[in-house]
């Protein structure tokens, strides 16, 4: 029995934002393929930034001891630093994996609607370029972002397939 399994309720109910927050950053860094987005975690968790940014100046106003002020600022730093992490993280892999997850409705589900509007974008964004640098000056039937040619019956050229997602994360993991 693993250690999460032998947890009482009432241990897993004190688990705080930070540490779910945490426990979501680790596990998106982990995962070959972009997981849901957690909604209610990140509105909490910049409401708690918000409420520490608060505290703080309130603490500089009114002459708190330099330490106390110190150990706040480190829990906002660490709170900021796995905020901006964790959505980076999500960019990173919306921006590697566009047309693949724009070609998902499963994929795209697992987005905010911000993150729907920056995948959607970035794949036009990429498809306008290709297009206007590249494409345009190939033959006809050549000219496609996604298949090889007019023969092609399916698209086969510049999108990783969900195993080719996860075989180029396992050869990393194994690299390391």
């Amino acid at each position: 029995m693993s250690s999460w399994e032998d947890e009482d309720p009432s241990s897993a109910a004190a688990t705080t934002d930070v540490e779910l927050l945490k426990r979501a950053w680790r596990n998106e860094k982990a995962a070959p393929e972009i997981l849901h987005f957690d909604a209610p975690l990140v509105s909490r968790a910049r409401e708690q930034i918000q409420l520490l940014e608060e505290t703080l100046d309130d603490f500089t106003d009114n002459g708190v001891d330099d330490l106390v002020v110190s150990l706040y600022q480190m829990d906002l730093d660490r709170t900021l630093f796995l905020l901006r992490s964790y959505l980076r993280l999500r960019l990173q892999k919306i921006e590697k994996y566009m047309a693949y997850i724009c070609k998902s409705d499963d994929l795209l589900s697992r987005l905010s609607q911000q993150e729907q509007r920056f995948a959607k974008s970035c794949k036009e964004i990429m498809e306008k370029h290709l297009e206007q640098s590249v494409l345009s000056k190939l033959p006809y039937g050549y000219d496609s972002v996604t298949r090889q040619s007019l023969s092609s019956t399916e698209d086969d050229m510049g999108i990783p397939s969900r195993n080719y997602c996860i075989s180029l994360s396992c050869c990393t993991l194994v690299s390391l």
